[in-house]
């Protein structure tokens, strides 16, 4: 392990390799893909063996995090992606996770050298300082800094206008990371199959988002009415459309793997979470949920 500076408490320690979205997620999306396999979206053209990760966090703050993502995982991951549960009573490690989630998404992308305005460089700076604090036990709340977790499911239609064909297979089965930035606002966006987490900055709508804010103390996932902040579905759908062009411009050879991969192991397939995601589109959007190559 390098020495170095850790990203969160800032001691000078030996830095480990962490990952950005949960091991255990990519780990998910491999055992249960069609092939195997996974694909990096901006690396199509090679299969993949792990997820994104860089060397970020001293031990103790690695730690700190995996306590987290451990309640994460058995409580609420697992039984909703793998079991189809759709309820679940949590405590004060949720918001924790939310907040940790938001934090790397937010410190991976500035670090990606994005030129932005010194309004939203400011705006960053302030939300990822409060994050830190409330991850290190220094502050006991999150303040304008709500996260939002959006519990996802196969659908079979929706009231927004021009959705993507492959938008289960999104839904469903896609990891991104991402910060969306407005005239007024800042959030950081983290996408994992079955959920969507949206950190503020300070929205103006958060009051209508109710449903969907995680609470610091304990609560309950449960199926009701969630409120998407105005402008949100179209950004979501540029998001789904760009996965299907990332897809479409897959090296014939690549595709090929694919299909022989399918081909070699057509029981694997069939019952894999990606067949099932497509199914979701075949019967919501028929034949268009064919106009494109997808991966696997």
């Amino acid at each position: 392990m390098p020495a170095g500076t850790c990203k969160l408490c800032k001691s000078d320690a030996d830095i480990k390799l962490s990952h950005f979205i949960p091991k255990f997620v990519g780990k998910w999306v491999k055992e249960t893909s069609a092939t195997g396999y996974i694909r990096s979206n901006n690396k199509i053209n090679k299969r993949a063996q792990d997820i994104i990760k860089d060397y970020w966090l001293c031990e103790s703050c690695e730690q700190l995090f995996s306590g987290w993502e451990r309640e994460f995982a058995n409580k609420i991951f697992y039984p909703f992606v793998s079991k189809g549960e759709s309820e679940a009573r949590y405590g004060s490690w949720l918001s924790k996770f939310c907040a940790s989630l938001s934090w790397r998404t937010m410190t991976y992308v500035r670090s990606q050298n994005v030129v932005r305005s010194d309004r939203v460089s400011q705006t960053l700076d302030e939300a990822e300082r409060a994050l830190s604090s409330y991850l290190l036990g220094k502050s006991t709340n999150l303040g304008k800094y709500e996260q939002h977790l959006y519990p996802l499911e196969g659908i079979s239609e929706t009231s927004f206008a021009g959705a993507p064909p492959n938008l289960n297979r999104y839904l469903l089965r896609t990891m991104q990371m991402d910060l969306l930035e407005t005239d007024k606002n800042s959030m950081v966006y983290t996408k994992l199959p079955g959920f969507m987490l949206l950190g503020l900055t300070g929205h103006e709508e958060s009051s209508r988002m109710r449903s969907s804010r995680v609470a610091l103390a304990e609560g309950r996932l449960s199926p009701r009415a969630y409120f998407w902040p105005t402008g949100f579905a179209g950004y979501l759908f540029d998001k789904v459309r760009s996965i299907e062009e990332t897809y479409s411009g897959m090296d014939k050879m690549q595709k090929d793997k694919i299909t022989q991969s399918i081909l070699d192991n057509p029981e694997r397939f069939m019952a894999s979470k990606t067949f099932e995601a497509f199914q979701y589109d075949f019967d919501m959007f028929g034949s268009k949920a064919f106009s494109k190559p997808k991966g696997s």
